[in-house]
């Protein structure tokens, strides 16, 4: 598992737009929208924990963690009406279990 420093290292350099693989479980219950939007990942055999896509950004919040967000190719986004929406990972509220720059 990662924490919040080790995940500022792994991304520190990498670009926006780099292809990233994120493997991490939420420190929430997902809410009824965020089960409908991953229910296209889960009909093709991909863990609800799995996120594939690049890089949008990384920030410290007013509370000074570490969050970055990614444009996932596996997340669908209802209120866009695309099948890729954005989702932002926060070591410090989750457990961040990889995240690997693919590209």
């Amino acid at each position: 598992m990662l924490n919040e420093v080790n995940a500022m290292k792994a991304l520190v350099g990498v670009p926006e737009g780099a292809l990233l693989f994120v493997s991490y479980v939420p420190g929430r219950e997902p809410t009824d929208r965020a089960v409908r939007e991953a229910e296209r990942s889960r009909r093709l055999g991909i863990a609800r924990r799995h996120f594939f896509g690049k890089l949008a950004s990384q920030r410290v919040t007013r509370k000074g963690e570490y969050v970055f967000t990614v444009l996932c190719d596996n997340r669908d986004d209802e209120r866009r009406g695309t099948e890729d929406g954005y989702r932002t990972f926060n070591p410090s509220l989750g457990n961040l279990l990889a995240v690997e720059v693919i590209q």
